[in-house]
């Protein structure tokens, strides 16, 4: 075992194995759940340990469109037309940003994400991957930003993932580091140990899996993000609220709240991969 922690739904382990970190989850005892189950569950675990404030989360809409365009200039270097599909696409920020180059397709957990996103206009599915019920190699581009650390079952969806993309086809990747120097300093105080984060990877475990599941790795660098100065006090207070109280009175005298910091700590990687085209024989070349 590496750590407990009550952000976790359970003790977070390391295979001995394959050097994977996971959260080592109980046995159901009241039957499975659904996805909007987890989600309704995970939200009031979030709320109740004070790791989201909600009227911040809100104003933080125009910070989520930029690194959404950031997000498709960095996918347009790899490619730059055909059908995008993006898994976890909440509330359609990026898809409606892609949407100038991408004909897109949206998944989405959270009913009432789906909502807000179906209200600009956007194709978003209901429900998890495997629901969605999506033709085979029928999209050029795939992209999951944050939410492979969410899924029970990686592998799984990127198995999906890789019947639905086309041979050559291109995937993106966004995900905590978990080798990062923040982790092994604050252990379960890292930022990243949150409730509904249940895998956390490492540029070696994520690329692994990648492969043993049909993708070429291309390229996986560490990315940073804007925010407000008002989301970045906020997510101080998960470490200090007194320290966060003071800087949001500095901030709110000096009106700094709109002001926007960009912040790159290497510890969340991004991850682009091609779907492997399979040899004469049908088989997946050697990684």
């Amino acid at each position: 075992m590496v750590l407990c922690s009550p952000r976790l739904d359970g003790p977070l382990r390391r295979c001995l194995v394959c050097c994977l970190h996971f959260v080592d989850l109980p046995e159901a005892t009241d039957g499975p759940s659904t996805v909007v189950d987890d989600m309704e569950r995970l939200a009031a675990r979030a709320s109740a340990l004070e790791l989201v404030e909600k009227g911040v989360e809100e104003a933080e809409r125009p910070w989520r469109e930029f690194m959404a365009r950031e997000r498709l200039d960095d996918l347009r270097r790899f490619i730059d037309r055909g059908h995008l599909l993006e898994v976890g696409c909440s509330t359609g920020e990026f898809l409606a940003v892609a949407s100038r180059y991408f004909a897109t397709t949206g998944v989405e957990a959270d009913p009432w994400a789906v909502r807000c996103a179906r209200t600009k206009g956007l194709d978003c599915r209901a429900g998890a991957l495997a629901e969605a019920a999506l033709p085979a190699d029928s999209f050029d581009v795939a992209v999951l930003y944050h939410v492979i650390e969410h899924f029970r079952d990686p592998r799984r969806e990127l198995n999906e993932l890789n019947r639905l993309i086309r041979p050559g086809g291109h995937l993106v990747i966004e995900t905590p580091d978990v080798e990062t120097i923040w982790f092994q300093l604050l252990r379960a105080r890292w930022r990243q140990i949150i409730p509904d984060h249940l895998f956390f990877f490492s540029r070696t475990t994520l690329t692994r899996l990648l492969q043993e599941e049909g993708f070429t790795v291309t390229e996986i660098r560490h990315v940073g993000k804007s925010m407000s100065l008002r989301l970045f006090l906020s997510r101080v207070g998960r470490y200090s609220k007194w320290l966060a109280r003071l800087g949001s009175l500095l901030v709110g005298y000096l009106r700094l709240e709109e002001s926007t910091l960009r912040l790159n700590l290497r510890d969340v990687i991004r991850l682009h991969a091609v779907k492997s085209a399979p040899d004469e024989s049908g088989r997946l070349p050697e990684s």
